[in-house]
């Protein structure tokens, strides 16, 4: 063998050479080299990532430049493996070394499975991994990199075909309470890949995935290196939104029971000159999409189907258009309960927390995007053709109700169209919806976002108030039972503000409304014409408020509380801000020019009295005109009314609430005066029996000083039964009533007040009662000062007669005869007469006697007497013979030398010693009769002298010792 070795040629010799060679190669590529490429790659690889690294089989065919590595998998305690294929394949062609290329007919990878768990706190299974990493990397020694060049180019590789087949990607999020499982199937195909070649048969790719329910993912395209260039087509269809939803059930207060979603775009991006991004023709189409809140049976919100189309964006550009798109019969059910809104809450966080911190992030968020857009700042254009809604319903629960109350919105059409985010343009809108079931709402308009500028018109008809009833009687003790509402608006709004103003007119049909189950107000027709708003000017403004068939009770009741106190007291106390803080801008001006009352009534109950009382304003018909809250301005007020559907009332004149004026003029007629039984029972004390009201009154009020001149006639106007009240006056009230009223039986009386409305003791209405009562007390009290009137201003309640004497003198008789004509006027009185006599009756009576004795019947009175000689000689004799006194005695001063005049000085002076002594001695009967005769005398005048009827005149037991020297009167019923 040695020397045929050594004989043979050296070509013979190369030959072998190669051919042992050859073998060598196949021999260890089959038998030796997989055994060290499977455990130093495994070695390396778990140095690498500090895990277990398995490799079942390698296998290597020297012959065909082929390696197949079979089993691998790096371990993962918690998800078994943490990626792991079954098969790779790897044909590398010999022609590289002739092509300058490494060149690859076939990369196949068959079974890959790469799995990802998140762990509460964010930890993920692969974390340890990116640490071992790492600190390898910090344990060696800084090595200088090499300065790459600018233009550095990408090796040159090829691969004829690059598969994988039955992959699949799994994540599972565990960070929550519950764990839940993802696996997306994946596959693929590149055929041609290169990294430097150009043509379009090189570089081609399919990528496919399929989801676990049916979905599908199609990614298909070609793509070029130095520059980098892709392009191709993205297709999704049938994605389960379920199975991903729940990935995120930890970071949302919702789940999705249902929905799925298909997405399509044509794509290309290009490296150079610049990094862009074209997408063209996309198409997004979600179907069936319900998200659901936790313990909720229905959706919180459902779409049966959304199809955005069109899509395109440039990323260079920064452009985003979106020509159409359309959303079909969409539902919204929100939920108000006591922590608020639920659709507020659904996209947060369940942890409250992180809810708080999401909510503010969002509101910064969105208050810089607000600003960009009015600013028109926005870094992209997004363009949005065509929006349209079909069939949408928006239902509203409120749950803080008891019982929960519900109202839709729905039959919803929307249709938006030219809507540009950073660009001044212009876009427009219409839609209809129902609102209530009941309520048809239509609305339109257009504007710019950038700058801000809206106008819209809408129009509401058919809304059933009695709907929102349940809100109403949340807050207060109100309800409507009924009642349509109508409305025609139309609205601007612009500015930074920004500034709106609305025009807008309105009208109710049927209006019921019920305080606390009792009639309130009820209208047949309420209008609203010419309302216009502005919130620059803060300035509301109505041209007129028609009320037709409007009917209001206002009820006290038997606590004495009127509605607005009782509907203050059973109001919710107000949500809004607290802080008490006071707005700082002007005031809202608001101002009625008319208000227009037709065939209405105001109904009126007071439950305090007994029985109660009642009375309205019926046939209500008339014009307020310029009502204004503006300081200064007057409102008209020209009103007409039938009370109580017969009494005709009307108030007219001028009216400002601040500062306060009046010019009133007040007239009512022929008001049947029974209805003021309870007030009557109440003050005076009895009932009424009957009498008509009528009142004319002028009402001014003037730098807060009221000035207030009232004619009140009461006619035929006669007191009933006796009521029992602690609160009558104690006063004989029917005789200041006959003292009062006239012969034609008309009571008169002219009332002024005037008052200073700033004074805490001051009231209208209490003065009003008080003059009356103070009115009536009096005549009641003191009827004679009252009929000095009639009297020609005497008082009759004494008439006067001469001392000592029973006949009526012309004095008496003057007075005699005005009180005739005082029970003519008055024909409801009757005059009791008292005859009495006082101190100077006994004197005259005494004189009468001391004169007869001296005189007998001829006595021609003192006067006369002293001028006789003879008379005043008896009056002496008198005297001393009575006494055994000289009648000089009686005189301490010095007499006249004229002999008569001292004769006089001393007749006089016995006159008057003995006149009192016989006084004293005049007795009661005596005085009785004197009394008897002066009565008997005035009634025989009164009746045959002066007509009175004899019933109306009567003689009351004679009074002796009192304070007048005649009569006394007095009246009766």
């Amino acid at each position: 063998m040695l020397e045929t070795w050594k004989q043979s040629s050296w070509k013979i010799k190369t030959l072998v050479i190669l051919a042992v060679l050859y073998v060598l190669y196949v021999l260890l590529g089959f038998l030796v080299a997989p055994g060290l490429v499977r455990d130093n790659a495994r070695q390396a690889l778990a140095e690498l990532t500090g895990r277990d690294v398995q490799i079942n089989e390698v296998k290597i065919n020297p012959l065909a430049l082929s390696a197949t590595i079979n089993g691998f998998a790096i371990k993962d305690e918690q998800t078994e493996v943490l990626a792991a294929f079954d098969h790779l394949y790897v044909n590398f062609q010999v022609s590289s070394l002739f092509r300058w290329t490494w060149y690859f007919d076939q990369i196949a990878l068959d079974g890959l499975t790469l799995r990802a768990r998140r762990n509460p706190g964010s930890v993920f299974n692969f974390d340890d991994i990116l640490a071992h990493i790492e600190a390898q990397a910090e344990a060696e020694p800084d090595e200088e990199a090499p300065v790459a060049e600018q233009d550095a180019a990408l090796p040159s590789i090829a691969v004829g075909e690059l598969v994988l087949t039955n992959g699949d990607l799994r994540y599972t999020e565990a960070a929550g309470k519950t764990p839940h499982e993802l696996i997306l199937p994946i596959a693929f195909d590149v055929n041609n890949f290169s990294t430097v070649a150009k043509d379009k048969e090189s570089n081609d790719y399919a990528v496919r995935l399929e989801g676990p329910d049916g979905g599908v993912f199609d990614w298909a395209g070609h793509f070029e290196f130095t520059p980098f260039i892709a392009n191709g087509r993205l297709q999704v269809e049938r994605v389960d939104l379920v199975s991903l939803a729940k990935l995120g059930q930890d970071q949302v207060r919702f789940t999705v029971p249902s929905g799925e979603m298909d997405l399509e775009a044509q794509y290309e991006f290009t490296q150079h000159p610049e990094a862009k991004l074209l997408i063209e023709e996309g198409r997004l189409t979600l179907r069936n999409v319900s998200l659901l809140k936790p313990g909720q049976e229905s959706p919180s919100i459902r779409v049966p189907g959304v199809t955005v189309s069109g899509i395109g964006v440039d990323t260079l550009a920064q452009t985003v258009s979106i020509p159409e798109v359309e959303i079909s019969k969409p539902e919204i059910h929100a939920v108000l309960e006591e922590a608020g809104l639920d659709l507020a809450t659904l996209f947060l966080p369940p942890d409250e927390e992180k809810a708080e911190q999401v909510k503010e992030q969002v509101k910064e968020k969105a208050q810089q995007a607000a600003e960009r857009i009015v600013e028109a700042e926005t870094f992209w254009k997004v363009t949005l053709d065509k929006v349209g809604v079909n069939g949408s319903l928006l239902r509203f629960t409120d749950r803080t109700l008891s019982p929960a109350q519900t109202v839709e919105l729905s039959d919803g059409d929307l249709t938006l169209t030219n809507l540009v985010v950073g660009e001044e343009a212009p876009f427009q809108w219409q839609g209809s919806a129902k609102l209530a079931g009941e309520g048809a709402l239509s609305h339109s308009g257009e504007g710019k976002l950038a700058p801000l500028s809206i106008s819209s018109k809408a129009s509401l008809s058919d809304l059933p108030l009695a709907t929102f009833s349940p809100w109403l009687e949340k807050d207060m003790p109100l309800s409507l039972t009924a009642g349509t509402l109508g409305v025609d608006m139309n609205a601007q709004v612009s500015g930074d503000a920004p500034d709106a103003t609305v025009s807008a007119s309105a009208n109710i049909q049927g209006l019921n409304l019920l305080e606390g189950g009792r009639p309130l107000l009820k209208a047949n027709n309420a209008t609203l014409q010419g309302l216009s708003l502005s919130t620059a000017t803060r300035q509301v403004q109505i041209e007129e408020i028609g009320l037709t068939g409007l009917d209001m009770l206002h009820q006290i009741d038997n606590q004495g509380r009127d509605a607005a106190t009782r509907i203050d007291a059973g109001s919710t106390p107000s949500t809004a801000d607290s802080s008490g803080a006071a707005d700082s801008g002007k005031p809202w001006q608001v101002g009625i020019k008319r208000v227009r009352l037709v065939g209405s009534q105001v109904r009126h109950e007071d439950l305090t009295v007994s029985p109660n009382f009642r009375i309205g304003l019926y046939q209500l018909s008339g014009i307020v005109s310029n009502l204004n809250t503006r300081p200064g301005s007057r409102a008209n007020l020209d009103l007409k009314a039938q009370i109580d559907r017969y009494a005709p009332f009307s108030i007219k004149g001028v009216l400002a609430p601040e500062p306060l004026y009046s010019d009133l003029a007040i007239t009512l007629q022929n008001y049947e005066m029974t209805s003021l039984t309870p007030f009557t029972g109440l003050y005076l004390g009895y009932q009424v029996e009957k009498g008509q009201l009528g009142v004319e009154t002028d009402v001014n009020i003037e730098n807060n000083h009221l000035r207030s001149k009232s004619d009140i006639r009461a006619n035929q106007f006669y007191l009933g039964e006796k009521v029992e009240s602690d609160e009558a006056v104690k006063v004989p009230i029917k005789l200041g009533l006959s003292v009062l009223r006239s012969r034609s039986g008309e009571i008169h009386l002219p009332v002024k007040m005037s008052g200073e409305l700033d004074d805490p003791s001051f009231s209208v209405t209490g003065m009003i009662l008080k003059v009356l009562t103070n009115i009536v007390v009096k005549a009641a009290t003191a009827p004679f000062s009252v009929l000095a009137g009639l009297a020609g201003g005497e008082n009759l309640e004494r008439i006067q007669f001469e001392p000592g004497s029973a006949t009526a003198g012309a004095q008496t008789n003057d007075s005699l005869e005005a009180l005739a004509k005082v029970l003519d006027e008055k024909p409801d009185l009757r005059i009791g007469l008292i005859g009495t006599t006082n101190a100077a009756d006994r004197i005259a009576l005494a004189e009468q006697a001391l004169g007869s004795d001296l005189d007998g019947e001829d006595w021609p009175g003192i006067d006369m007497a002293l001028e006789e000689s003879s008379l005043r000689r008896k009056l002496k004799r008198r005297y001393e013979s009575s006494t055994d006194k000289d009648v000089e005695t009686l005189v301490s001063e010095p007499l006249p030398e004229d002999e008569n005049e001292a004769d006089r000085i001393l007749a006089k002076a016995a006159w008057d010693a003995m006149a009192p002594p016989m006084a004293e001695a005049i007795t009661t009967q005596q005085l009785v009769e004197l009394a008897r005769l002066r009565s008997e005398n005035a009634k025989a005048a009164l009746v045959q002298q002066l007509g009175v009827a004899q019933d109306r005149v009567y003689l009351n037991e004679s009074k002796v010792d009192g304070d007048v020297a005649g009569l006394t009167l007095t009246l009766a019923k």
